[in-house]
C-alpha cells in the first residue's frame, strides 16, 4: 500500500479560497505550488497554461569541460498528474465571478471525495 502523503505541521493561514494567476512563464516551484493548490481544491487557477517544467535534473561537468545532464526525477501534482511538457491548464482564462469560482471548487471537492472513496474501496477489497 502506498504511503500517506506528507502533511503540513501547522494549519493553513486562511480557509478562504485562493485565486492563483498563471501563464506560460509559471514554471518550476511556482508551477508545483499552483498544481498542489488546484489538486487540493484550495484555489482556482486563472490565466494561461503553465510552462510544463516537470523534470528534476542534475548537471555534471566532465573532465573535458563538456557537460552531462541527467534526469533524476519528475514532478507530479498531488493527484498524480505529470506536468512535464504539458503544464497545468487553468480553470479559467479570465477572472471568474465569485459564484463560478465557488462552483469550480465545490466540484473539485466532490471529485476528490469520490476518488478517495474509490481508493478506500479498492484498499478494503485487498484486505478482505
Amino acid at each position: 500500500m502506498a504511503a500517506d502523503p506528507p502533511k503540513a505541521g501547522a494549519s493553513a493561514t486562511t480557509e478562504l479560497p485562493l485565486t492563483v494567476l498563471v501563464n506560460e512563464h509559471t514554471a518550476s516551484a511556482s508551477e508545483i505550488l499552483a498544481g498542489a493548490l488546484k489538486d487540493n481544491c484550495r484555489g482556482i487557477l486563472v490565466g494561461k497554461r503553465t510552462y510544463g517544467k516537470g523534470l528534476i535534473q542534475s548537471v555534471y561537468e566532465l573532465s573535458d569541460s563538456s557537460g552531462l545532464v541527467i534526469t533524476v526525477g519528475k514532478y507530479l501534482t498531488p493527484r498524480g498528474v505529470d506536468i512535464d511538457r504539458f503544464g497545468i491548464a487553468p480553470d479559467f482564462g479570465n477572472l471568474p465571478g465569485p459564484d463560478q469560482a465557488a462552483d469550480t471548487l465545490n466540484a473539485c471537492k466532490l471529485e476528490a471525495g469520490a476518488a478517495l472513496s474509490t481508493r478506500f474501496a479498492a484498499a478494503s477489497s485487498r484486505v478482505l
